[in-house]
């Protein structure tokens, strides 16, 4: 009995602390947990296939367009989608693409933004519906269910997410890294949408794909801490072409290596590249 309550004790515990969780721990929780199960992927490929009980989520619901970039929806827009999905105030949500391009950085930023919105317990699966599949592969639905609406009150931290000035103010005073591929940072290719070459002056390369293995597993915490090569003490902004790319370093940053004071620059080079006044170097 004793060790029967050690190892529902540790499962629970596990998931409450991890920012990534495997197919396991998700099958273990999915019978005991209030979770809640987010699709990043698009419709059709969704209803081809999903874990059992996910919802269908879309990134478009917690971001809304200005000007030529795209800025993370307001507290109460992003209580309204949350609540829509089912999700309550002591939901545990867990969100996972299908490994399509752009479908795991969707996770991370949907994670980001309902965690900047108070939501307090928030995992991505690793790796994964493909690593789902090859644990899991029998077990998968083409269902959608129908969703109880949630009772989730968005209280918005206005810690986490920094604009221009606030970049502009901080250069040469705050580390800043940039999620985008190296060839990108050193003015090698133009980034989709941002005119001018190069990256914020004195900000170093810290490729968010880096941090993964080829399937799309997060590689081991130590080899994380020597990549990012940061104080965990200290501040430190992260940004990319336009805010999907920065949330996976935000996220790993704060919610796996648990650094204390992580910002986004949400509108990131399709705001700071796009203009004549925002200091670069090559």
């Amino acid at each position: 009995m004793k060790l029967l309550l050690t190892l529902l004790f540790s499962s629970a515990f596990l998931f409450a602390s991890s920012a990534f969780i495997t197919p396991d721990e998700l099958r273990h929780a999915m019978n005991k947990e209030k979770i809640i199960l987010l699709d990043t992927t698009d419709t059709a490929t969704y209803n081809k296939g999903h874990i059992p009980t996910a919802l269908h989520v879309d990134i478009n619901d917690f971001r809304h367009k200005e000007k030529q970039y795209q800025l993370m929806n307001s507290p109460q827009q992003i209580q309204k989608v949350a609540r829509s999905l089912g999700i309550n105030q002591d939901s545990k949500v867990v969100l996972y693409g299908h490994n399509k391009p752009k479908e795991l950085l969707k996770a991370s930023y949907i994670a980001m933004a309902l965690i900047a919105n108070g939501l307090k317990n928030v995992a991505i699966l690793d790796g994964g519906y493909p690593e789902w599949l090859f644990h899991y592969e029998g077990f998968t639905s083409t269902e959608s269910l129908p969703v109880k609406k949630g009772n989730f009150r968005a209280k918005f931290n206005p810690n986490i997410l920094v604009d221009l000035a606030y970049v502009k103010n901080h250069i040469g005073k705050v580390p800043m890294i940039e999620a985008r591929p190296l060839r990108f940072y050193n003015a090698q290719a133009q980034s989709k949408g941002v005119r001018r070459l190069g990256h914020i002056k004195g900000a170093t390369s810290s490729a968010w794909a880096d941090k993964l293995d080829n399937d799309y597993c997060i590689k081991p915490k130590k080899e994380l801490q020597s990549i990012y090569k940061l104080d965990p003490k200290k501040e430190v902004i992260t940004y990319c072409t336009g805010g999907l790319e920065a949330s996976m370093n935000w996220y790993i940053l704060s919610q796996h290596l648990h650094f204390k004071d992580v910002k986004l620059y949400d509108a990131s080079m399709r705001e700071w590249g796009n203009r004549d006044d925002t200091p670069m170097e090559k």
